[in-house]
């Protein structure tokens, strides 16, 4: 009985070893954003932040990431290397600077809980923070190319028949 409890208190502290190991600790992050930036063509605006994380102890493992109050997955791209996307409407969608907090899914439980509790949930501590910036996009020319030959032509027209009256006279 007293075998199979130190065995049992064994494998339990094994367990929770293990577990404290795998977590990272003091993360490097590297980021790079992209963002559509043409929306002539298109109806929503894209929003990709790719990030590498090195871990001075641990790993990352599984990552989720909060996108205006929304929790999304994060892909994983490679070795280390991650990438968190979304879309908005070209209407809504605003240009400037887009904090994305990044949790690990221990962060991603404690996330949930407060949701459900309905607790804030900026005192959540994340694994890291990166940005994704968004200049803003393209809408196209304000009068269009059709629109200037039209009033061009026009005042062509009216140029030559003036001065055709003019001659007349």
């Amino acid at each position: 009985m007293v075998s199979n409890t130190v065995s049992s208190l064994t494998i339990l502290l094994s367990l929770i070893s293990v577990g404290l190991c795998n977590v990272c600790s003091s993360p490097e992050v590297v980021t790079t954003s992209f963002t559509t930036q043409d929306a002539t063509i298109v109806a929503n605006i894209a929003y990709i932040g790719e990030f590498s994380i090195k871990c001075g102890t641990g790993s990352a493992g599984n990552l989720y990431a909060e996108v205006d109050d929304n929790i999304v997955p994060v892909s994983i791209i490679g070795s280390n290397q991650y990438q968190v996307s979304w879309t908005e409407d070209t209407k809504t969608a605003r240009s400037g600077d887009r904090k994305v907090r990044i949790f690990t899914e221990d962060g991603y439980t404690a996330y949930r809980k407060a949701v459900r509790a309905g607790e804030c949930t900026s005192s959540i501590e994340s694994l890291t923070e990166i940005v994704v910036n968004h200049p803003g996009a393209f809408y196209g020319p304000w009068l269009k190319s059709e629109f200037l030959a039209i009033v061009m032509s026009i005042v062509v027209a009216y140029v030559a028949i003036s001065s055709k009256s003019k001659l007349s006279s």
